[in-house]
């Protein structure tokens, strides 16, 4: 039965329902074959009561052996009316299924009287036990309605089937309609280029964007090979490939130009597959990807490692000059200390310690392009970085060098503030300023202005800014312009159209773009035949401007004789720190490593350490400090590095 049912639960609700109905029917059949069985009893009492009356025992036992024999007695016995036996009949002992039935107790007996009148006259009774044998009409009645249930489940199954087919085949027409609208919606909304061939190369397909892209018309299609939209210097490879698809060979991805219906040209990338017509080869499928913002951040990525390469570099160089230059500065400092006011020397070693302040400045440039150094950040106005440069010597001495220059303001007084390091700020104003200047070549005007700006359309946005509110400094000028082939490499290191040496070194705009980065912005630049505009993107913040504290006297450093202990594996900076720091009034030790201020501090007490972060090949700063601690748990330190931005920096911190 359970090919008729889809799931076992319904072949149990199917198998309870069949023997309900097969127990309802059984019970009434049981019910009315008793209520027989005693009419039937009845009836012999009647039709015996005339042999019994005449007392004829010839005619009671011919009945009743006729009785038992019908129907299924055990035995009759007729009694008179005072309970004096008349006469009984036994039948033979049950034999073969029925005995067998009786053991199971299948075939059970039952008991019936009845009394038996003449004329309305009770004359005696008449007793017997019956076999009950319902058992077969039973199993008649089993067997009929189960055949009678599989039959109307095979019509049932038969209606349910087809219609389920019905169902199917609605289902599988809505599918593949669906599939069909599917497959068109996606290959539609693909940023990629999908289209079809025959076996010649001549268009038969094109989805939305190749259609676009191509500028041609849907009904053109037929008839427009595939291989116009191919540079012509590689139509010849794209039919090589081509018909190694056809000829049923693997096609990888393969880079060529396209042009476009307006002309222009895009890298692309093309996979296609062949078309099968049964076992032939009818046509070409092809993809065609657009390469072009990947080529560019191809681009951006070369740029960016070359950027990183020279990084290095150019802060391996920095520290090694810082620590060169740490001695052209600070010995004139000590010798001007010890000098009279009046001494006709101070000139000279003035010169000797601005030339080596001048070469600092580079060796910053450089530290910049690093990006391992950002000086500590406050929060400051870009109006008020603008204004100090413009009243600075620096811009002074590029007016006069600059006569038929005008020179414009256009300051927002409702700038926001940027949190940000001033002194490279600053050097960013310098450089750009300085560029618009010697862009003009003889008259023009340079403007420097701000504004704010929210950038909130996601064409605005770029991989370096996001959305959100920006105070913008913008500086233009009425040059020539930068020329298109120079704009993509303007931020390198030691591109210039300069004289390299006499006019810049070839960092300016490369310490511009470093320092845009981090600070979290972005420099755009704008350039065409009427001039050129820099533009600075600085997040904006809404906190006060901080204090920038005075330059202090030289009166409120001097020591009383604290004690103070310098660890530097440069001897020179040894030498410098002892020198300055006892002149000031301190009495300073130096040792050349973090282990040697250990085992000095071990028996040892000093007010202060003076401590550089990278010594080897021993232990660093942090590692020292941290030891340091162990031994002296309130020890005051101050840390000296040119990489502030570290992460043994910032730990230490």
């Amino acid at each position: 039965m359970k090919y008729f049912f889809n799931s076992r639960k319904q072949f149990v609700l199917g198998c309870l329902i069949f023997f309900a109905v097969f127990s309802v029917v059984s019970f009434g059949y049981i019910q009315q074959k008793n209520v027989c069985d005693i009419n039937q009893f009845q009836t012999h009492a009647q039709i015996i009561s005339n042999d019994l009356w005449a007392l004829s025992q010839s005619g009671v036992k011919s009945y009743l052996q006729l009785a038992v024999q019908a129907n299924h007695y055990k035995h009759l016995a007729v009694t008179l009316q005072g309970g004096a036996p008349f006469f009984q009949v036994n039948a033979p002992l049950l034999s073969g299924l029925d005995s067998l039935l009786h053991s199971l107790h299948l075939l059970p007996f039952k008991k019936l009287s009845t009394e038996i009148v003449y004329q309305g006259h009770l004359i005696g009774f008449l007793q017997g036990e019956q076999c009950e044998r319902v058992i077969y009409p039973l199993l008649n009645i089993f067997i009929f309605l189960l055949l009678l249930m599989l039959v109307a489940l095979f019509v049932l199954n038969l209606y349910s089937n087809r219609r389920l087919l019905e169902q199917q085949v609605l289902e599988r027409t809505r599918k593949y309609r669906e599939s069909e609208r599917r497959f068109h919606d996606l290959v539609n909304l693909l940023p990629e280029i999908v289209c079809e061939t025959d076996a010649q190369g001549d268009l038969t397909y094109a989805n939305e964007i190749a259609l676009k892209q191509f500028a041609v018309s849907d009904s053109a299609i037929p008839g427009v090979s595939f291989f116009n939209y191919i540079v012509p210097d590689q139509r010849e490879r794209a039919r090589k490939n081509f018909t190694a698809v056809v000829q049923g060979r693997e096609q990888k991805l393969e880079e060529f130009t396209a042009s476009s219906g307006d002309g222009t040209t895009f890298p692309v990338l093309i996979r296609s597959a062949p078309i099968y017509a049964g076992i032939d080869v009818s046509g070409v499928r092809s993809v065609i990807i657009d390469i072009t913002e990947r080529c560019s951040l191809e681009k951006q990525l070369r740029r960016a490692q070359k950027m990183e390469v020279i990084g290095l570099m150019a802060g391996g160089v920095a520290h090694d000059l810082n620590n060169i230059l740490s001695g052209v500065i600070n010995y004139p400092e000590l010798i001007l200390m010890k000098l009279p006011d009046d001494s006709e020397l101070r000139g000279y070693v003035k010169a000797i310690k601005d030339s080596g302040l001048r070469a600092s400045e580079v060796v910053t440039d450089l530290l910049t392009l690093s990006r391992g150094v950002v000086a500590g950040k406050i929060v400051a106005s870009p109006n008020g970085m603008i204004m100090e440069y413009l009243k600075s010597p620096e811009f002074l001495k590029l007016q006069s060098l600059s006569p038929k220059i005008s020179w414009k303001t256009e300051l927002d007084p409702a700038v926001t503030n940027i949190v940000c390091s001033p002194v490279h700020v600053k050097k960013c104003i310098m450089n750009l300023i300085t560029n618009a200047a010697e862009a003009i070549p003889e008259s023009g005007r340079v403007i420097v202005s701000t504004e704010n700006r929210r950038v909130d359309e996601l064409e605005e946005q770029s991989e370096y800014i996001k959305k959100g509110a920006y105070a913008v400094v913008t500086i233009n000028d009425t040059g020539p312009g930068i020329a298109p082939r120079d704009l993509d490499h303007i931020f390198e290191p030691f591109y210039t159209k300069k004289v390299m040496g006499r006019s810049g070194t070839g960092l300016g705009l490369t310490v511009v773009w470093n320092t845009m980065q981090d600070h979290d912005g972005e420099i755009r630049v704008n350039s065409d035949e009427k001039g050129t505009t820099f533009s600075l993107f600085f997040p904006a913040t809404d906190r006060e401007i901080d204090r920038v504290p005075l330059k202090a006297d030289i009166n409120t450093i001097m020591g009383k004789g604290d004690k103070i202990l310098v660890i530097d594996d440069d001897p020179l900076q040894q030498i410098i720190a002892l020198q300055l720091l006892t002149t000031l009034n301190y009495k300073v030790t130096a040792v050349s490593s973090g282990e040697e201020a250990l085992d000095y501090l071990r028996t040892r007490f000093v007010h202060l350490l003076l401590l550089d972060m990278l010594m080897p090949p021993g232990i660093n700063g942090l590692q020292t400090y941290k030891q340091v601690l162990a031994i002296h748990p309130k020890q005051k330190a101050v840390i000296a590095s040119g990489f502030s931005e570290s992460k043994d920096v910032k730990e230490a911190l």
